[in-house]
């Protein structure tokens, strides 16, 4: 996969949204049509939906985000922390894993004399493929990515105590009653973080924040 331009990029969020959207305003339909017992397995099932939607796009358009950036050679003084310490992560892993001085100095090397290095941001593993997409997690994939944080610290509670809460629940095989109402609220929250997601990136793709300020 090549995203080549902050375009490209925003090509490649948007039809992964499109779909989502689609598929999450079909099971909106589902529980809208339905009442009953009907209605109370649709929103169940609309829940786990939600979920999985969310957790999907996230990690997805991360990984382009990631797939994007990889393509440029930076210095590693031309970079914000974050992005110094994961192309340096290969480097931290091997000082993890031995005793020896002479591979710690070979990171203390680089932050102390040739930070005019070239790197590149690796974006394979960066993103995790598994566990649940909570809000440590999610916080920590803004931090990762160097995205603006605050339009989602008003929804730390929603993510964890609603969302992920209930998906939790009726995937492991709760009778945990959900209302039309709850996976109205739900459904609203999720697609409006899908949204907000997609524009932090844009914007942290267009503004390129990714670069230490001067």
């Amino acid at each position: 996969m090549k995203i080549k331009t902050v375009e490209n990029l925003l090509e490649r969020l948007d039809e992964d949204l499109i779909w989502r959207k689609k598929e999450l305003a079909a099971i909106k339909l589902l529980v809208d049509n339905s009442d009953g017992l009907t209605q109370k397995v649709n929103t169940r099932m609309a829940v786990v939906f939600l979920y999985a939607h969310w957790e999907g796009y996230i990690k997805n358009s991360s990984t382009c985000y990631m797939i994007y950036l990889s393509q440029f050679k930076f210095r590693y003084n031309e970079l914000t922390e974050n992005f110094i310490a994961l192309s340096l992560r290969g480097n931290f892993n091997i000082c993890a894993n031995t005793h020896k001085v002479s591979d710690n100095c070979s990171v203390v090397n680089i932050l102390i004399n040739n930070l005019h290095q070239e790197t590149r941001i690796p974006y394979k593993e960066v993103i995790p493929r598994i566990g649940i997409l909570d809000s440590n997690l999610f916080f920590e994939i803004l931090f990762t990515l160097g995205l603006e944080k605050s339009p989602f610290d008003i929804r730390k509670q929603f993510i964890d105590r609603v969302l992920v809460k209930n998906r939790n629940e009726v995937a492991h095989g709760k009778n945990t009653p959900i209302t039309k109402t709850d996976f109205e609220v739900m459904f609203r929250e999720v697609t409006e973080m899908l949204e907000l997601f997609r524009k932090v990136i844009y914007i942290a793709a267009k503004n390129e924040s990714f670069k230490k300020v001067p």
